[in-house]
């Protein structure tokens, strides 16, 4: 099979990229909004569990915690694209021992 019969969504092997890099800057604005949205959330959703009745109260609590492990992979998102762009500027490289 040539290339002109192979499907145009296909590439050849090969062709990736050795090490694909995410846009960090879509990234950085992206969980900069994710944060504070589900942070005021996970509060909305603790507020309106302490209010409901028994049967409503598992909903609550189950978004608020939802919303608090979106925070939070927001907020640990927020971290690696900021050490991220450290390295590609060429800053200094910290290193945990």
């Amino acid at each position: 099979m040539n290339a002109r019969h192979r499907a145009p969504s296909k590439r050849p092997p090969g062709s990736e990229a050795a090490h694909p890099r995410s846009d960090l800057a879509a990234r950085r604005v992206m969980s900069a909004i994710a944060l504070p949205v589900f942070v005021i959330g996970c509060a909305v959703c603790v507020v309106a569990a302490a209010g409901d009745v028994a049967e409503v109260r598992t909903f609550w609590v189950i978004a608020a915690i939802v919303c608090a492990v979106t925070a939070i992979i927001a907020w640990i998102d927020l971290l690696v694209i900021a050490r991220r762009m450290s390295a590609e500027r060429g800053g200094p490289a910290r290193h945990r021992r």
